[in-house]
């Protein structure tokens, strides 16, 4: 069942919604990820991986190239449904409500050896000029917690699409920070950095080879809608 928020903190929860954290925009595809004091980590599946350490939560960044235009692969990312049995982990992904270019969406990880994560992301997207975005991050917002399963407070990044080989093609930039919280072995902390980012770019686009562009349109301002609880 999906919790509401009561008048008292409806406030709160626009100004959670309506001004995303400020990681949220990470560095633009124009911008090396290296001048901004991430150092790479791997570069496999012809994906690049980076890492920012200097946080508190560290943060990832990845490059790569997807086969695809940038518009069927803006439509996979935000199409949340597909995602299950697909993309690593994703036990579970419900759409809680949609409104033209942004959504609710409660999101559950079945992670090994650990305790199940939740979290609800306010997502949007857009374009700027001829490059797409799709910027995400958590909210206190959605079904309450359960169980067993360890409800994740600071979940925020973006994805920047770029077309290229006129336009045939999409060179995409991905950076995401992610608390797990709870209880989480060092030793897994520090292994598991970035280690399935180039796995969940193939999956990802697997999933794009069978979207059309059509699942989704792109606005040109990064003007937040309104967001009402219902």
């Amino acid at each position: 069942m999906v919790r509401h928020a009561p008048p008292a903190s409806l406030g709160l929860l626009l100004l959670c919604c309506l001004a995303p954290d400020a990681g949220a925009r990470g560095t633009p595809l124009s911008v090396r990820l290296t001048s901004r004091g991430y150092e790479q980590l791997a570069h496999k599946r012809g994906v690049r991986v980076y890492r920012d350490s200097r946080a508190r939560v560290p943060g990832i960044g990845a490059e790569g190239i997807f086969p695809m235009p940038p518009d069927v692969l803006l439509a996979t990312l935000v199409d949340f449904r597909r995602h299950v049995g697909r993309i690593a982990h994703v036990a579970e992904s419900r759409i809680l409500k949609r409104q033209g270019q942004w959504q609710l969406v409660y999101q559950r990880l079945d992670l090994p050896l650990i305790s199940d994560r939740d979290f609800t992301l306010w997502v949007r997207w857009g374009r700027d000029k001829q490059t797409r975005w799709v910027e995400f991050h958590a909210v206190p917002y959605g079904p309450a917690t359960r169980r067993g399963v360890v409800r994740v407070r600071h979940h925020v990044g973006n994805w920047e699409l770029r077309p290229i080989h006129n336009g045939k093609a999409t060179l995409a930039r991905y950076q995401v920070s992610i608390d797990l919280a709870g209880y989480l072995p060092g030793w897994m902390a520090r292994s598991g950095a970035g280690k399935e980012i180039p796995a969940l770019f193939a999956a990802i686009s697997s999933l794009a080879a069978g979207t059309r562009p059509r699942a989704c349109s792109t606005p040109r301002s990064r003007v937040a809608p309104p967001l009402r609880a219902r």
